[in-house]
């Protein structure tokens, strides 16, 4: 898999598994915020392990212990960056805006490299992305990426693409299980009693199964192709991150903006994860 500059066809490296570098920070304008968010990095250490900014209401959550204040100037500085990146994002892919659902914008200041965390929630372990809180019954999750740091990058590695992967695990983790549906009724159960979250189809309880039968397993982490990217400081890139496995070596102060995107807005709607499970499932696996 590649990094790939524009001017290339957007559509055809993100829908092809590979990575859309933009050399572009969307601080360019605004020094004085991307310095903001270097030292409230630094001065205040009573934080989630990433910050929030919901573009649909304008709040934001993970701040732990921060002045007001300071919230306030850091609710602003994601906002503005959400809006940019939509602006930029949209008309770089109007296929894809005028189905998309915005999602969350993040920041994320801990340095990846040497973090201790639960097997399940560990950055450095390849895996596709799936919400647990979010269903995307069968949308894909498009990520947008900036580097702030001033001077580190941020360091990935990834795997071939979603096809792949599904080929040779997919029934390993379950596929048919969750295809059969019997898991999905007794969640909906749970739901209905409020013991576990609404709105999953099954490819979205299979999804979050297969990112936690990537991170658990073995040998896939250790056979698996690898492919190491560095991204630099005030650079930015797009990526389908269920369609790519992926892993975080190292890098600190990263932002991030979602989308989700209808799998009938791909130009090769084929490529979708939901059309790859539903092919070697034999049955829909999402309305």
């Amino acid at each position: 898999m590649r990094a790939v500059e524009l001017p290339a066809d957007p559509y055809s490296v993100l829908e092809s598994g590979d990575i859309l570098l933009i050399h572009k920070s969307f601080f360019e304008e605004a020094p004085k915020d991307r310095e903001f968010l270097l030292d409230a990095r630094l001065s205040h250490g009573q934080y989630h392990k990433n910050i929030a900014y919901r573009p649909n209401t304008g709040s934001i959550s993970g701040y732990g212990k921060m002045e007001r204040a300071s919230v306030e100037r850091l609710r602003s500085i994601l906002g503005e960056y959400s809006r940019r990146v939509t602006d930029f994002a949209g008309e770089l892919l109007p296929r894809y805006r005028s189905k998309w659902r915005l999602d969350l914008a993040s920041l994320r200041p801990l340095e990846e490299a040497g973090r201790e965390l639960p097997l399940k929630k560990r950055n450095d372990l390849l895996h596709t992305d799936a919400f647990p809180t979010r269903p995307t019954h069968g949308g894909l999750i498009l990520r947008f990426f900036t580097n702030v740091h001033p001077s580190k990058p941020r360091v990935w590695v990834t795997s071939d693409p979603f096809a792949a992967a599904a080929a040779r695990y997919a029934h390993g983790a379950g596929l048919n299980r969750f295809a059969r549906g019997s898991m999905h009724y007794v969640r909906r159960a749970l739901a209905r009693i409020g013991l576990a979250p609404k709105g999953r189809s099954r490819y979205d309880e299979f999804m979050l199964a297969f990112h936690d039968y990537l991170k658990q397993n073995a040998d896939y982490q250790r056979d698996c192709p690898k492919y190491r990217f560095e991204f630099q400081p005030g650079t930015s890139w797009m990526v389908f991150t269920d369609i790519v496995p992926h892993s975080v070596e190292s890098g600190q102060s990263a932002l991030e903006q979602t989308f989700i995107i209808p799998r009938d807005s791909l130009s090769s709607p084929g490529k979708a994860p939901i059309a790859i499970l539903e092919k070697l499932a034999g049955v829909p696996l999402a309305n």
